[in-house]
């Protein structure tokens, strides 16, 4: 599964056309089997500086679908609808280990090298 991490705020005054957007992706991403894992606001930061008001996790099945999904022509009509109503916005695309044992088993050996 690949994961996308999203962080973001809301321009003040444009929660409106933010708020039109989440109505419209949602049969997007369906359509290329993503799932919502967690969508919702940040209440207290542990560590680190990320101080975005907004977080989701977006679940995938395989890198293919999340580069499907990005390049859907009904996607690339409603981004700038979140674009332009966001700022500060971090995304992220996490592949996971099967577990912890396979994660410290890969940079024990190393740890590869980093794909974008």
């Amino acid at each position: 599964m690949i994961v996308v991490l999203n962080l973001f705020d809301i321009i003040p005054g444009r929660e409106k056309q933010y708020a039109q957007y989440l109505r419209r992706v949602q049969t997007i991403l369906n359509r290329h089997g993503a799932t919502v894992l967690v969508y919702g606001m940040t209440r207290m930061i542990y560590k680190g500086d990320a101080t975005q008001q907004y977080c989701g996790l977006i679940g995938y099945p395989t890198l293919r679908n999340l580069r499907d999904f990005s390049h859907d022509p009904e996607f690339e009509e409603i981004r700038p609808l979140r674009d332009d109503s966001t700022k500060n916005y971090v995304l992220t695309a996490v592949q996971e280990f099967p577990n912890m044992n396979a994660a410290a088993e890969y940079l024990e050996n190393g740890g590869g090298t980093h794909e974008a």
